[in-house]
């Protein structure tokens, strides 16, 4: 009779196991946080193998790891991750910010890489332990957060790229100041069409670390020419706009015709991270109906022409890091094209998407995207 196939083991809450730290971590004062400097005192781990499955989940002192000097990830880049926050409230209560679209790019994110699958709403959990036990690391002042590194990849240890036959998994924290050392200023862009960040069909819509590592030549180059970041284009003919730096790009302009458009670039190609900040923006964008909200293929000579003809408003990235960024301008072909100042002001729409936004995860405003941890 045959035998039934062996169920493989998932990621379980009920299987935590906690080893707190007998060495706390200094920590450091809020001023002097930057952006991911500083780790907490724990880490959660999980690994992987074929013949098992997902091991029990564990939270651990954090600190250096081992791996065989063959693994996958040094030689091929198998890894992905994801990046998150968690934020103390005015009454010192924990949130989190849609951690669930987080763990869904996750495993996206893996399954491009034949990494393994996980149960997303039991890591979740593990990881929601792990923030809790740690939670006197979360600065309690706006702008400042705990953020969250969750991070897979293979440790199969042989030179032979094939399916990883082992993998680890990390979550990683650390306590953060804002993004941007110039805090909320403008910057300028530097068009970047030499080194292409994402084509159809690669991976510039999974969290692959191999992504970024080619992309600190551009913001190189960008240094170079005064600005903070590259924007990122590919094919020579249409100079499609991607991103800008680690970000997702948007532009409110007026249309030829009239109509007021908040305009970013499209998933539909493969190459743009479909941003959780992306989303959120878009989102309220279009329950406030004061413009429509277009996700489009956008050539770079649009952006150029609405800019010459007056038409364009206002320039933004976004991201888990920065939440918003805006934009001042950007340099192409030795040419610097620059926006109303007026954009970034007060009354701009990027300046009221960021207070509601920064308002919904620091619980300033109840709504469903801020989850309150217990």
């Amino acid at each position: 009779m045959e035998q039934p196939e062996a169920r493989m083991a998932d990621i379980e809450y009920a299987r935590l196991q906690v080893h707190k730290t007998q060495r706390p971590l200094p920590k450091a004062a809020i001023e002097d946080l930057g952006f991911g400097k500083v780790i907490a005192d724990h880490m959660l781990k999980v690994t992987w193998t074929t013949s098992h499955g997902w091991s029990a989940p564990e939270i651990v002192p954090s600190g250096p790891i081992g791996l065989h000097p063959f693994s996958h990830v040094f030689h091929y880049a198998i890894e992905c991750y994801e990046g998150m926050k968690v934020f103390r409230d005015s009454q010192g209560r924990v949130r989190m910010f849609r951690p669930e679209k987080n763990m869904s790019r996750f495993n996206q994110s893996a399954h491009r890489l034949c990494l393994p699958q996980f149960n997303e709403d039991e890591l979740l959990r593990c990881i929601q332990a792990l923030v809790l036990l740690d939670r006197d690391w979360i600065p309690q002042r706006r702008g400042c957060a705990m953020y969250l590194r969750p991070v897979m990849f293979s440790t199969t240890p042989w030179l032979g790229l094939t399916q990883c036959s082992e993998a680890m998994l990390f979550v990683l924290q650390s306590p953060v100041g804002p993004y941007f050392k110039s805090g909320y200023v403008p910057i300028m862009l530097h068009v970047e069409q030499k080194m292409i960040r994402a084509w159809p069909g690669g991976t510039g819509n999974f969290k692959c670390g191999g992504n970024y590592g080619p992309t600190v030549s551009s913001q190189i180059v960008a240094a170079r020419s005064g600005c903070s970041q590259a924007l990122y284009v590919y094919d020579d003919k249409n100079l499609w706009v991607t991103e800008a730096g680690t970000m997702n790009i948007f532009f409110l302009w007026v249309t030829p015709e009239g109509k007021k458009q908040l305009v970013t670039p499209t998933l539909a190609d493969g190459t743009i991270l479909p941003g959780i900040t992306r989303r959120s923006v878009m989102e309220l964008a279009e329950s406030w109906g004061e413009c429509e909200v277009v996700e489009k293929m956008l050539p770079l000579r649009e952006v150029i022409l609405a800019s010459e003809e007056g038409r364009l408003l206002e320039a933004f990235g976004t991201g888990t890091a920065a939440v918003i960024q805006p934009v001042q301008g950007f340099i192409h072909d030795g040419k610097s094209y620059l926006f109303p100042e007026e954009g970034s002001g007060p009354a701009s729409l990027q300046s009221r998407l960021v207070k509601r936004l920064t308002d919904i995860q620091y619980g300033e405003v109840p709504h469903p995207w801020s989850i309150v941890l217990e």
